[in-house]
């Protein structure tokens, strides 16, 4: 059978350097937030729980895609281990392929979701 929807991936297949946490901070529910809603908070789909973008600097990615954002679903606000600009591991990470549209051309685009994250290694010797 056919992989369909998330794929599940180590960390380490996906990010091969270090990368350092720039921001948590809630995923807004576009729909919501025009409507009034006091809570616009986006929720995920499988478990209703709040979904919150981390956004992670990767050296390694080309110029102008350095930051990445992964959405992490948890009743609050997940806090770094060591603050901003350390670096950070996710724990379940998943990549979701998807075709971006909003282009004049449209591409493969891909977005990432994760469990949780922990502190990071500090260099990719320690792997």
């Amino acid at each position: 059978m056919a992989v369909e929807g998330r794929i599940n991936v180590r960390h380490e297949d996906v990010f091969t350097q270090p990368v350092l946490l720039l921001s948590v901070s809630a995923v807004e529910d576009f729909d919501k937030k025009r409507a009034g809603v006091s809570d616009p908070q986006q929720r995920d789909t499988q478990t209703g729980l709040r979904l919150w973008s981390v956004s992670v600097l990767d050296p390694t990615a080309q110029e102008g895609r350095r930051e990445i954002k992964v959405k992490i679903p948890a009743d609050v606000q997940p806090v770094p281990p060591q603050g901003q600009l350390s670096p950070v591991e996710f724990e379940g990470l998943q990549v979701i392929p998807y075709l971006d549209t909003n282009r004049s051309k449209p591409r493969v685009g891909i977005a990432y979701r994760a469990a949780g994250f922990r502190t990071g290694r500090t260099s990719a010797k320690a792997a």
